[in-house]
């Protein structure tokens, strides 16, 4: 499988991963991490060392954000900006790239209206503060396929991951129809040694905002 996500540092495991054809490795961004994920944020010595090995790089924010309380303007704000920040100055994303968010939990329509909608129009507000207007990632929702039609109707999205429960909400439906950029896959899974996720992208979206950082020369990867 191509395409994994996992919340641990994958860093040691990069020669593991090569050799079960991964080519891209989607990682964490947060305010802080967790004593049960500790390494769950994306540092820059492992994004130097997935790009070194050739791998790529995908990104998702994620502070729990699996009920509706989660969901505020003023959190999409904060998320916003701390995304942008770890992107921009501790990681060296490049423009154009994306940044996912998740919404982890099966969000109904009124859930979306009076939560999601102003979370997500923070990200946006503060993606824009701090690039001076000039918004150099692309903004994605990890979630359910309700959430990411509702979000895509709005123009506060351009990227979709859809998560795993094919129960949620509009899934089916956005898989069916095509509305996706990345499908994530059941079951969860051990892979050289990291519980991941796999994932399909999908043939007509290929762009799901995937990246390489410059490296100035060959990191070495532990083994």
């Amino acid at each position: 499988m191509s395409i994994i996500d996992t919340p641990f540092r994958t860093t040691s495991s990069i020669p593991c991963l090569k050799s079960q054809g991964v080519k891209t490795v989607i990682r964490y961004y947060n305010f802080s991490n967790s004593s049960t994920f500790p390494n769950k944020r994306l540092e820059l010595p492992e994004a130097e060392a997935l790009a070194a090995a050739g791998l790529e790089t995908a990104v998702v924010f994620q502070q729990r954000q699996n009920r509706a309380s989660d969901f505020t303007e003023l959190k999409g704000f904060a998320a916003g900006r701390e995304a942008f920040r770890q992107a921009h100055h501790n990681i060296g994303q490049p423009s154009g790239s994306g940044i996912y968010f998740s919404v982890d939990f099966d969000a109904s329509n009124s859930e979306i209206n009076s939560n999601v909608i102003p979370f997500f129009q923070g990200v946006r507000r503060a993606f824009e503060q701090e690039s001076g207007g000039n918004s150099e990632y692309r903004v994605g929702v990890y979630g359910s396929g309700l959430v990411s039609s509702r979000l895509t109707d709005k123009r506060l999205i351009e990227l979709v991951w859809l998560a795993m429960s094919r129960g949620f909400r509009g899934t089916r439906d956005a898989l069916e129809a095509g509305e996706f950029n990345l499908a994530q896959l059941p079951l969860e899974r051990t892979l050289c040694g990291l519980g991941v996720d796999f994932n399909d992208p999908n043939p007509n979206r290929p762009d799901f905002g995937a990246f390489k950082i410059e490296v100035d020369a060959p990191v070495p990867v532990p083994v």
